[in-house]
């Protein structure tokens, strides 16, 4: 194999299993079976492995089997390159929100063809004449307008052209060759037809194979362009959504032992119907999408502000646009990074088809990292109570989520979360007199303000954690002046040791913002860096200063 290896994964549908893919510039895909269901499990959990951004190291050895579209290998690939987590957060605004493409590629084998003609695949997606419930008009209700699907423009190939959003491409091989090869065959025929990769053409791709072609309903690239179906469910609206959510790096929703047991969203199990059921997705999944951060909430129990306890009134998804509520409330708990959300399932609109839980207060899990399964935990009636034991990894410690009431007409729940420790509970920390500051010296650049408390990456507070003490001293020291300690830095800043020229040693030491560098600010992604960091590794050390530059120059947006 003689390009680069992305690494996707694939999540095939009905089948309860994923497989990791190699996929090539040019829009190929290739199966690595060296690597099962919990090597891809473990390391998506940890951060490890997340679909699209990771490169792979393939071993000089590697066969590639053209027949079955697979790299044979002794060993399990390495996993070499990790995107800037702001960047990350900023790639995934960029994905889940905007007005988005999409082609429908209707598949034609030496031996069979979809069953369903381009007009009407091109309404089961974009809407039309007696198809009003479909990929477009769901996903802008779901998200308030926040997310458009658009046909892709007409566009001519040189023996096929796209029309209403839809090309039909023929391959010459039967679909007895499996749906590997006829899937790398047809963007193959894309990219000769129309000059461009798959990737390229479109934002989202959908390839409905014909029958015999695909075992089971569909499967779809995490947090990429293409998904995959199996003829006529290609028209299933809940198999779209289901589809396309992976393409949005959501996993599946289970509860129980079934990973696709939870029926309050489409990320569980999908129906025949072009038309029904009418249904988005579940809080976890929503609160990731990130389509109502400006009525979402993140609380992190017993830190920061956290005293006893915390009540609020929770409104549905569908009345976003009317409520001054908040809509989603994520629990954070850093110590294990396992987070819980909290949604109000209010069956009507847009969501009138859901199948489960309507009308009452759910809460799901879900690890940290995106792209990992959420789990549905809790449904709560007015009155009801879900604990969560030993939070936060704290033995004997529990967390209590209430329902005080729930106010059908108002389409509104009041919801007490309340902390019980093992020992006694902190107070208030007594309010300090006023006292007066002398006027600092002025610094050759202006102050930096410190983040407003919003999420940051991974959803958590970037002012949580690594807050360094506030020196007394008025006239600390900003960055890249000279410092022993912390205690020398203003506040927001760390003593750190960077890279440098004019030291005897080749490093010094400098004050730096805790938030761009903090080892506890950047996932688990960013371990490798951070133990070549740690054993003094000068290349590793300048690569990220100068990544800070950088994104230092274009202010603090992250």
């Amino acid at each position: 194999l003689d390009e680069t290896c992305l690494a996707v994964v694939k999540d095939i549908f009905s089948e309860d299993r994923k497989e990791l893919l190699c996929q090539t510039p040019s829009g190929m895909f290739y199966i690595i079976p060296s690597v099962n269901n919990r090597w891809i499990d473990e390391n998506m959990l940890s951060g490890e492995l997340i679909s699209g951004e990771v490169f792979m190291d393939i071993p000089f050895d590697t066969r590639v089997e053209r027949e079955t579209q697979t790299l044979v290998m002794t060993e399990p690939p390495k996993l070499l390159y990790y995107q800037n987590p702001s960047r990350r957060l900023h790639r995934q605004l960029s994905r889940t929100t905007g007005d988005k493409t999409v082609l429908v590629v209707r598949v034609s084998a030496s031996n069979s063809d979809v069953s369903i003609d381009e007009r009407d695949l091109s309404k089961s997606v974009f809407g039309g004449s007696n198809d009003f419930v479909n990929l477009k008009s769901q996903f802008t209700a779901c998200s308030h307008g926040k997310l458009n699907f658009q046909k892709r423009t007409d566009m001519n190939g040189l023996t096929t052209n796209i029309r209403d959003g839809v090309v039909t491409i023929r391959v010459n091989m039967p679909v007895q060759v499996g749906s590997n090869t006829i899937v790398n065959e047809v963007s193959r025929t894309i990219e000769e037809e129309f000059g461009t990769t798959v990737d390229g053409i479109a934002s989202h791709v959908m390839y409905c194979l014909p029958e015999g072609a695909l075992s089971g309903v569909g499967y779809a690239i995490m947090n990429g362009v293409l998904s995959v179906y199996n003829n006529e469910l290609c028209t299933s609206v809940s198999t779209q959504m289901h589809e396309v959510g992976h393409n949005l790096n959501l996993g599946h929703s289970g509860m129980g032992s079934d990973e696709y047991g939870d029926q309050t969203g489409v990320m569980g199990y999908s129906y025949k119907s072009s038309e029904t059921p009418k249904m988005c997705f579940n809080a976890a999944k929503l609160f990731q999408l990130r389509w109502f951060d400006d009525k979402s909430v993140s609380y992190t129990p017993g830190q920061n502000s956290w005293v006893f306890n915390r009540s609020f009134t929770l409104a549905s998804v569908v009345d976003y646009p009317t409520t001054r509520s908040f809509v989603l409330v994520e629990i954070l708990q850093p110590n294990i990074r396992l987070n819980y959300y909290i949604g109000f399932n209010v069956a009507k609109e847009f969501n009138s088809g859901v199948k489960q839980a309507m009308n009452q207060v759910v809460v799901y899990e879900k690890p940290w990292i995106d792209g990992n399964d959420s789990w549905r935990v809790a449904d709560l009636s007015q009155g009801h109570r879900h604990t969560i034991s030993n939070f936060n990894g704290v033995a004997g410690d529990t967390l209590t989520i209430d329902v005080l009431s729930i106010n059908q007409s108002a389409g509104e729940a009041q919801v007490r979360l309340e902390l019980n420790r093992v020992g006694p509970p902190p107070t208030r920390p007594p309010t300090k007199p006023p006292t007066r500051m002398p006027t600092p010296r002025p610094t050759p650049r202006p102050t930096r303000t410190t983040p407003s408390p919003t999420r940051g990456v991974g959803g958590r507070n970037p002012n949580s954690i690594d807050k360094p003490t506030a020196p007394a001293n008025p006239s600390c020291k900003r960055s890249m002046e000279a410092c022993e300690t912390t205690d020398d830095c203003c506040f927001g800043y760390s003593c750190r040791r960077i890279s440098s020229d004019s030291s005897s040693d080749g490093f010094t030491n400098v004050c730096r913002t805790v938030a761009k560098n903090s080892k506890d600010k950047l996932p688990r992604t960013q371990l490798y860096w951070w133990k070549r960091r740690l054993r003094g590794d000068a290349s590793a050390e300048m690569s990220q200063e100068l990544a800070d530059e950088a994104e230092d120059a274009n202010g603090d947006e992250a």
